[in-house]
């Protein structure tokens, strides 16, 4: 456990974040490892069934995604306050809520994943596979929520070196297993194709969450599960959802924005759809780093805020800011020299080379927003402030994206460059509103009024 609210601002961002943004470049990296196994060794039509079932899979992960922002919010403050008994029973009916949301939502994912394939036109020749993916990822979400839940749960306590070596390892198990799953290698698993990539991922963390639950066990009397005293407290529930809800619902708008996206995409054939997959994987490693120094800043300003420090809040967006956009002008400059070199390390097809030169030259240009909107983003969720941001998400995503991309794509000839044009477009809006609300909004009055809130709750608790 690490107190994030000592010492130099930019010294304790760098060195509490850098941990976080290498281990989110691992995750980009994650998921870029199963498209070149696929594309490589099955070929681009699979390399599209797997970028076609991926909004899909972020739509559902998003309905449980908020309770773990929330808790990492919560844990932030009572770490902040120094109140212990308070992080118990935070982490105990966090992660029961988690537990019991994961087996519901991977039930009713499974059995509709195939009319959600369907729904959002993705073409036949593509859509078992999709579906085969999409359904034995869904099985293993558990594994997936567990190990994220324990890596937010470290990173609000301001330990962000444990999650990184705990996705390194989930990341080699992965590397080695998903090329012997899909090929059949040495002749010791049957030829499983797309089936293989999807169960490489799900026994990696599978083995990963039963190592983290034994190591952590160890290391932290507070993080050992096999101590908690299980109990429910519907008051700290209802906190985490007050909180968590409007964080899953921006993340759900998120991902319904990206699902209408593909279902747009898909007009366009597997060419197309594949080097969206291929862009879409690319561009997270120029997100990535944005959205770790974001999470960074709402761990630190959460910590502040629990220990009284509001003043060092605006010198900790400046800082997250600027080295998001350093990593922003890093990633812009490869992706527009070199895409054709890009789209040749997954799959051999030229059409497919083509379509992402088109894709980077209109999309790159939302790394600086990206850069920007979630510096911002952090500091207004580590009040505990939520609900902005899901109102800004539901109009910069749902009703203004899908709005100029159906637009564009309907009464103009711009085709495909029409739905790239769009998503840059919504991504500036998103970000001059989120600023807009950082400048004038109360999320200071109401991370006051939080704090005040769980102090009550935490001398309640106490007698």
């Amino acid at each position: 456990m690490q107190n994030l609210t000592e010492g130099n601002i930019f010294k304790t961002l760098v060195k509490y974040s850098a941990p976080i943004v290498l281990g989110d470049l691992l995750q980009a990296s994650y998921s870029s490892i199963d498209a070149l196994w696929v594309g490589r060794l099955i070929g681009a039509d699979a390399l599209a069934a797997i970028s076609a079932s991926g909004p899909i899979m972020f739509l559902i992960i998003a309905l449980v995604i908020g309770i773990a922002i929330a808790t990492v919010i919560m844990v932030g403050q009572a770490y902040g306050m120094g109140d212990m008994k308070f992080l118990e029973k935070i982490l105990v009916n966090s992660y029961m809520t988690v537990a019991i949301l994961c087996i519901l939502i991977s039930t009713l994912s499974i059995v509709f994943s195939g009319s959600i394939l369907k729904f959002i036109n993705t073409p036949e020749v593509i859509r078992a596979d999709a579906q085969k993916f999409l359904v034995i990822i869904f099985a293993g979400l558990i594994f997936m929520f567990s190990f994220n839940w324990f890596s937010g749960v470290l990173r609000g306590l301001g330990d962000s070196k444990t999650p990184f070596m705990l996705l390194i390892i989930s990341i080699v198990l992965n590397i080695i297993l998903a090329p012997v799953l899909i090929t059949g290698a040495f002749g010791l698993f049957p030829k499983l194709g797309i089936a293989g990539s999807a169960l490489a991922t799900v026994i990696s963390q599978l083995l990963t969450t039963v190592y983290a639950f034994i190591y952590l066990a160890k290391k932290n009397v507070l993080l050992n599960i096999f101590k908690w005293n299980y109990r429910f407290d519907f008051a700290i529930i209802k906190k985490m959802f007050a909180i968590g809800v409007p964080v899953s619902l921006q993340m759900m708008i998120n991902a319904l924005s990206a699902v209408i996206i593909v279902s747009f995409v898909n007009r366009f054939g597997p060419s197309v759809i594949a080097a969206f997959g291929i862009g879409m994987r690319i561009d997270q490693f120029s997100f990535m780093p944005a959205m770790s120094l974001g999470s960074s800043v709402t761990a630190m300003v959460s910590q502040h805020i629990g220990a009284g420090k509001q003043e060092k809040i605006p010198e900790i967006m400046f800082n997250a800011m600027l080295l998001s956009l350093g990593f922003a002008l890093f990633f812009y400059i490869p992706v527009n020299l070199f895409p054709h070199q890009i789209a040749s390390i997954f799959t051999s097809g030229a059409p497919v080379g083509a379509e992402l030169g088109k894709y980077f030259r209109l999309d790159s240009p939302t790394y600086f927003a990206y850069a920007a909107m979630f510096a911002i983003q952090g500091v207004i969720r580590g009040a505990g402030d939520t609900i902005p941001l899901t109102i800004i998400s539901l109009i910069t995503l749902l009703i203004f994206r899908a709005g100029i991309v159906w637009g564009l794509v309907s009464f103009t000839h711009l085709n495909q460059s029409g739905i790239w044009a769009g998503m840059v477009i919504s991504i500036y809006v998103g970000m001059i509103l989120s600023y807009l609300y950082y400048k004038y909004g109360n999320w200071k009055q109401k991370s006051l009024a939080q704090l005040e809130k769980k102090e009550a709750l935490g001398s309640t608790e106490a007698k």
